[in-house]
């Protein structure tokens, strides 16, 4: 049976509005207010920490008291950090970009594009092979979530960026032809041929570059 959403598919819990802080009701100094702000940082990414192992594990759809139990902290602190799940999807989001951001500008070495082609088909697969627990659950919650919705517009523009730019002008004039390789090296096709069709990560690689030598051969 799958799992309600975190946070958002769960009630708060009795007595704790939104944003509430403990408040002991006494002015702080700035050295406290210092250190709270730290320990409350700490909190923050400890939790973040949590939900993303958690999805890494294939916990895809975590529950709130599964990201307490695993970050190891009370129930409360889940929801009184994370009130918003769009504001946790922001932050799980710079932890992604940490990862694929220098993949996509490491400079390719090859001399002629359609071997610099390949070589970023090679950097593509270990990308989607390290983020694929990511977009599983992000595709669960997509509908939920303006934020993943636009976020999986500007990934889609990224990668189409990426590709264009390998591109000679004839290739790219071909409309119909960068839509069709613009497709077959998408993350969903990765996520189809590594889960649906049971590939390989070396097998899935390996139809991602000859489907797209056969389609730029035509050109």
């Amino acid at each position: 049976m799958a799992q309600p959403p975190l946070i958002s598919s769960m009630e708060r819990p009795q007595g704790l509005p939104p944003g509430s802080e403990p408040s002991t009701g006494e002015p702080a100094s700035n050295g406290v207010i210092d250190g709270r702000l730290h320990r409350s940082m700490a909190t923050r990414r400890k939790i973040v920490t949590a939900l993303e192992t958690l999805i890494r594990a294939g916990t895809l759809s975590p529950t709130a008291e599964q990201v307490a139990v695993q970050a190891q902290v009370g129930l409360r602190t889940v929801f009184r950090h994370f009130d918003d799940m769009e504001t946790l999807y922001r932050e799980i989001s710079v932890d992604l970009d940490a990862i694929s951001i220098p993949l996509l500008k490491t400079r390719l070495q090859s001399a002629t594009w359609e071997s610099r082609l390949m070589e970023s088909i090679e950097l593509r697969a270990q990308i989607f092979e390290e983020l694929t627990p990511f977009f599983l659950s992000s595709s669960l919650h997509r509908h939920q979530s303006v934020f993943l919705q636009e976020q999986s517009i500007r990934s889609a523009q990224s990668q189409r960026g990426v590709l264009e730019k390998i591109l000679p002008d004839h290739v790219r004039r071909e409309r119909w032809l960068v839509d069709a390789l613009d497709l077959i090296l998408s993350f969903d096709a990765w996520v189809r041929l590594r889960r649906e069709q049971g590939l390989t990560r070396k097998d899935a690689m390996v139809v991602m570059q000859r489907s797209a030598q056969t389609l730029v051969a035509k050109s």
